[in-house]
C-alpha cells in the first residue's frame, strides 16, 4: 500500500464529516485543522483526520499567582 492510497482528499474528508469542501479548505487555511498541502490541494493522513474528529481537551483553569506563592511557601 502506498502513502498516496492511505491519505484522504479534501472531498473525502468533507463527505465523512458531512460538510462542504469549501469548509474543509477554509478550516485548513485558518490553521484549525491539520493537513498536508500538496501544491494547491490538501491531503489528510489517518492521524490528521483523527485529530480533526477528536474533541479538544478542555482547557484547565490557570492557577492564580497567589496560589502558586502559597504552595511554594508551604513546601519550603
Amino acid at each position: 500500500m502506498t502513502a498516496e492510497s492511505e491519505t484522504l482528499t479534501a472531498a473525502e474528508v468533507a463527505n465523512k464529516l458531512k460538510v462542504s469542501v469549501e469548509t474543509v479548505y477554509r478550516m485548513c487555511k485558518a490553521g484549525k485543522w491539520p493537513a498536508t498541502k500538496v501544491g494547491r490541494l490538501y491531503r489528510f493522513t489517518p492521524e490528521q483526520y483523527q485529530r480533526i474528529i477528536e474533541p479538544p481537551a478542555a482547557p484547565q483553569k490557570p492557577r492564580t499567582q497567589r496560589r502558586n506563592i502559597d504552595r511554594l511557601l508551604r513546601s519550603a
